[in-house]
């Protein structure tokens, strides 16, 4: 990075294992991919495994050294604290708020006026409802909405599936047994099908597993948007249970039989029904799937992704340009 050129920082966390940490990085390395002169912000807490990384992209190591200037815009998610963010404005760096989730903006701010005050040039989010929802909260900072993309990983395939029910409980710990017991008591002919937790895997191993799943149960709470049920509908699994709020972005009765927040009996009744399902009324479903996830493409995330910066940059857009020989184009995961 040549000394004196403004430049655009998100702050990251490593290793990425929460989906809103992988997004961040995917927003540096499109970026850059874009022509942007952008760069992840590591927290002092970050380790980096080498040569191995989720993205092709620079990290800079945060420290009690590290400078920015005016003119850099730095990112920074919505769970930031307090302390953090008066650390960052006393850089006078132009500050960006990145919300995936309208439901997490009080783990740092009380009161939204206090961050309609704090003096953020802007807002990044993932989706119409949380844009919305964090208007209809008062919030009177400019969001632009940035869809996030699922992984090419999650690409339906032609392999058999198998006869059985996938699940990540990690939004629902408590309730995920609960909806077990309920499905086999209450459906007792199909208490042999087996349930396969996504708990603690790669993305690698996540996409597997939906891409071998007849069902998916959809655990969804407190959503921004929602990749989950969206990967396992491009995984061609039958999309059953929660829309977490932030799903209804995308739910239909068509692509999923989604049922009312907190009803488990409703749930197990919609897992049975798929089970159930005959074969032409499940391949209409999954076909609506794909349909759905298709919306969430890499070139809509770059193309919105595009726009949102050119609008934030004005007139000064062409100072965070860097020459096309120093661009990367891959926005290949890598586990």
């Amino acid at each position: 990075m040549e000394r004196g050129c403004p430049s655009i920082y998100y702050a990251c966390s490593l290793p990425a294992s929460a989906g809103g940490e992988i997004v961040n990085l995917q927003h540096v390395a499109a970026l850059r991919a874009l022509g942007w002169r952008a760069f992840a912000l590591l927290d002092d807490r970050s380790s980096v495994a080498v040569p191995s990384r989720p993205y092709p992209i620079p990290f800079v190591q945060w420290s009690a050294s590290t400078l920015l200037h005016g003119d850099d815009w730095l990112v920074l998610p919505e769970i930031t604290s307090i302390a953090a963010l008066e650390t960052f404005k006393a850089f006078r760096c132009r500050l960006v708020i990145h919300n995936q989730n309208p439901f997490y903006t009080f783990r740092g701010f009380e009161r939204i006026n206090d961050q309609n005050s704090f003096g953020f040039a802007c807002g990044l989010c993932c989706s119409e409802y949380a844009g919305e929802l964090l208007r209809r909260m008062g919030s009177s900072i400019p969001w632009h909405v940035v869809h996030p993309f699922i992984l090419p990983m999650f690409a339906q395939q032609s392999a058999p599936r198998k006869r059985q029910i996938a699940i990540m409980p990690r939004k629902r710990p408590h309730e995920a047994p609960v909806l077990q017991g309920l499905f086999r008591n209450l459906y007792p002919q199909f208490a042999e099908i087996p349930w396969v937790e996504i708990s603690g895997v790669s993305r690698g191993d996540v996409a597997a597993i939906m891409r071998e799943s007849l069902v998916f149960a959809s655990m969804s709470c407190l959503e921004g948007l929602g990749l989950p049920p969206l990967e396992a509908m491009a995984s061609g699994c039958l999309v059953c249970g929660f829309d977490g709020w932030g799903g209804r972005e995308y739910a239909r009765i068509e692509n999923g039989l989604w049922v009312p927040d907190g009803d488990l009996e409703s749930f197990a009744g919609a897992i049975a029904r798929a089970l159930e399902m005959e074969p032409e009324a499940a391949d209409l479903q999954i076909r609506a799937g794909l349909e759905t996830a298709k919306l969430f493409s890499e070139e809509r995330f770059r193309r919105g992704l595009n726009s949102a910066w050119e609008s934030l940059l004005g007139e000064a857009a062409e100072r965070y340009r860097v020459v096309s020989s120093e661009r990367t184009g891959d926005l290949k995961h890598v586990d």
